[in-house]
């Protein structure tokens, strides 16, 4: 296990469904009230007040994370073309609701918050409450209004759950005041809406705190709110649960009373369903924690795991699921996928909140996995948030955790025959050879003989068979990794590149690869050598500074050395993982750097095909600019967005955004061109903005990270024939 990870609290195996028989029955009276007789099965302790007179909203407010309002103050429309001079003044004076061309609602909103703050906090909210799939929009804006629309869609619409949740968590308490006139005001719907939006802030942080935020809106408010919470904690949030859809409870495991000397009931069986099918990780029904100190810890996993593999529900599998569970859940996104996106949304928030050493590599997997890009983005983000929590970056942590399949330990590469042992011995490129006891090399594993125990025989070569068939695919994933590395210009420190150059899999890649580190002469290529050190372009040893920081080296970035790098290389016969030193060197000349503007390509023809492979073919509005040959109201256009982490420092200072713009001609103004039908290239140049009117500056070459610089231009070389 690795000791960046805590390793997750021991389980039970689950799948463990033995009974012990004879056991009796619990007596009611030995059990939780909310096993015998929940709230949803009685009438209500209290009445709160419906309405209270004179409650006061408070005044709306703007609150936004780091970078967010730099971030919205950013958004650009999707138009062909706009006056920057005089946009953005009309853009300022619209209403909220208005629609201009080019925006989505959700980057409309942000960028009108950004630029009128409170004053358009209600009517942004007005036009944002039928549509939680803009919820980003909603987010920064703490209102009574932004409140209720946050508890409507969480506890009222399936595709809001989401969305109000995300709502709440950034919130928090700061909902209390903000919901408690909607709670006692004069319209049922939201005032039951809100304050089961109330009990879910309740669950997270305690009745008594949620009392005290109510505070400001005055004593009757107070004992309103305590009315409302005098069921905690065991009353739902809005609907009564029902176990109707259980309907062979006696195929579910038993489960004992915490002294293991009883078992429930078939009526607290019913109520133990209804109480886990309210918990998930984002709604912490606190009588969940009345239920697991009353039951066996491990009857209870048991009981949880198979009412998910059987009836779905698969929310509690976070509180008391274990490595199983997670594999449940993993199969469960692989089979939902983006057809059933919000069971895929709901599978992947229950993962992230496991134990991070089961819940970080499930995700990270899925992440580059072959899913659907919506998939694999929201689990890169819950990977992301994974990794935050036990105090990581994500490819570090990936690192870390990356198998070792147990090359590291001598044990585990015996092979037992009985009477007869071999021994597994990976050569430097991890080619799995096999030696006897003597130590002489055997093609390949022997097949028992009359002599040898055939059982043990038979489960060293299953062993051997599966290391070799986790090895290819652990090889093939890390390689992955590494090319993405040297693609993004990743930078690893250096007790991260001690880890990776120790790791049996990742050393073995990394020693088939060209380094470039920091050192006090400055940065320096260099190769891992045989023994494990560092050595220079002249093969002599090479070492870094203290604190010194390593990338992988991209031809773009050898000059002169490549050359001699390719030379070495090939005298030491390395093999490398995946094509490095042999992808093209290319480099902007003076006059691209200065202008952004890829001249080279210009008159150039391609096939639609092969530039849709380096750019995205994409709707823009023509807006104000509409020629009058155009049919429709929008056009067809070649653009790329770039990532922000490739503009140098100098230039992320003045510019927000990088994109890669391209005219060809002829234009096809519809969705799906041919992919075989050829296009000569007008214009493809750098730019800080999706603007295209003339006289709109460019953005400079250099401005960007030499690396992508180098795979744009030998990707339009790919699609021109033009690799200078």
């Amino acid at each position: 296990m690795s000791d960046h990870l805590a390793p997750q609290e021991k389980r039970l195996d689950v799948t463990d469904e033995s009974q012990s028989p004879g056991l009796p029955e619990a007596a009611l009276a030995d059990l939780p009230k909310v096993l015998v007789a929940p709230p949803w099965t009685e009438p209500r302790r209290s009445r709160p007040p419906r309405e209270i007179p004179g409650l006061k909203a408070p005044a709306p407010q703007i609150v936004g994370r780091p970078g967010e309002f730099e971030d919205a103050m950013a958004l650009e429309p999707d138009l062909v073309e706009w006056d920057p001079d005089t946009y953005w003044d009309e853009f300022e004076r619209d209403d909220a609701s208005t629609y201009r061309p080019g925006w989505n609602l959700a980057d409309a909103v942000l960028a009108q918050l950004a630029r009128r703050g409170p004053a358009i906090a209600d009517k942004a909210v007005a036009h944002l409450h039928d549509s939680p799939w803009h919820a980003r929009a909603l987010m920064p804006i703490r209102s009574t209004p932004a409140a209720a629309a946050a508890a409507h869609w969480f506890l009222r619409v399936d595709a809001g759950r989401g969305p109000g949740l995300d709502w709440f968590d950034r919130h928090r308490l700061h909902a209390v005041p903000l919901l408690v006139p909607e709670a006692f005001g004069p319209k049922g719907y939201q005032r039951t809406t809100a304050r089961g939006a109330l009990r879910l802030l309740a669950w997270r942080y305690g009745p008594e705190a949620v009392i005290r935020a109510a505070e400001p809106h005055g004593p009757e408010a107070v004992a309103g709110m305590t009315a409302v919470l005098a069921d905690y904690p065991d009353r739902p949030l809005l609907n009564n649960p029902t176990a109707g859809a259980i309907r062979d409870q006696d195929e579910l495991p038993r489960v004992r009373t915490a002294d293991r000397t009883a078992i429930l009931p078939p009526t607290a069986v019913t109520h133990l369903i209804e109480v886990l099918s309210q918990w998930t990780p984002r709604t912490p029904y606190p009588a969940v924690e009345t239920v697991a100190a009353a039951c066996d810890a491990d009857s209870l996993a048991r009981f949880s795991l198979a009412l998910a593999q059987r009836y779905g529900f698969s929310g509690q599998l976070a509180r008391f699921g274990g490595a199983e569970a997670a594999e449940l859940l993993e199969a469960e996104v692989k089979k939902t996928g983006a057809r059933y996106l919000a069971q895929t949304e709901f599978a992947l928030e229950t993962l992230a909140a496991f134990p991070a050493d089961l819940a970080f590599p499930v995700l990270y997997r899925i992440s580059r996995g072959k899913l659907h890009k919506t998939v694999r983005d929201l689990a890169a983000a819950k990977a992301a948030d994974v990794a935050a929590r036990a105090g990581h970056d994500v490819e570090p942590l990936a690192d870390a955790i990356a198998p070792a399949l147990g090359l590291e330990d001598p044990a585990a590469l015996t092979l037992d025959f009985g009477p007869r042992a071999f021994h597994v011995k990976p050569d430097d490129r991890l080619k799995l050879r096999i030696a006897d006891d003597t130590g002489k090399l055997r093609a390949r594993l022997p097949r028992p003989g009359a002599r040898d125990d055939a059982a043990t025989a038979e489960a060293s070569i299953a062993r051997f068979r599966k290391l070799a068939k986790d090895l290819t695919a652990e090889l093939a994933f890390q390689s992955d990794r590494l090319k993405d590395a040297m693609l993004t210009s990743r930078v690893w420190d250096t007790h991260e590149f001690a880890h990776l150059t120790a790791h049996p899999v990742l050393a073995s890649l990394a020693r088939g690869l060209l380094w470039i580190g920091e050192t006090t002469e400055g940065p320096q290529g260099f190769r891992l050598a045989e023994d494990g050190s560092f050595a220079d372009v002249d093969d002599k040893p090479l070492h870094l500074a203290d604190g010194g920081r390593v990338r992988l080296a991209h031809p773009a970035l050898l000059g002169p050395d490549l050359p001699l790098w390719t030379e070495l290389f090939a005298d030491y016969e390395i093999l490398q993982p995946f094509p490095q030193l042999s992808r093209p060197a290319l480099t902007l000349t003076e006059e691209e750097a200065r202008t952004g503007v890829l001249d080279r390509f210009s008159g150039a023809t391609a096939t639609f095909g092969a530039l849709s492979e380096l750019l995205d073919w994409r709707t823009f509005h023509w807006g104000d600019a509409r020629p009058q040959y155009a049919t429709y109201e929008f056009t067809h256009l070649f653009a790329r967005a770039l990532p922000r982490a490739a503009l140098n420092a100098e230039s992320a200072a003045v510019v927000a955004d990088a994109h890669l713009l391209a005219e060809i001609d002829p234009s096809p103004d519809y969705r799906e061109p041919h992919p075989e039908g050829r296009h000569r290239i007008l214009w493809v140049w750098f730019s800080p903005t999706k603007n295209r009117r003339r006289g709109v500056p460019t953005l400079r070459g250099d401005a960007l990270d030499p690396v992508l610089v180098a795979e744009i231009l030998a990707g339009l070389g790919r699609a021109t024939g033009i690799h200078h």
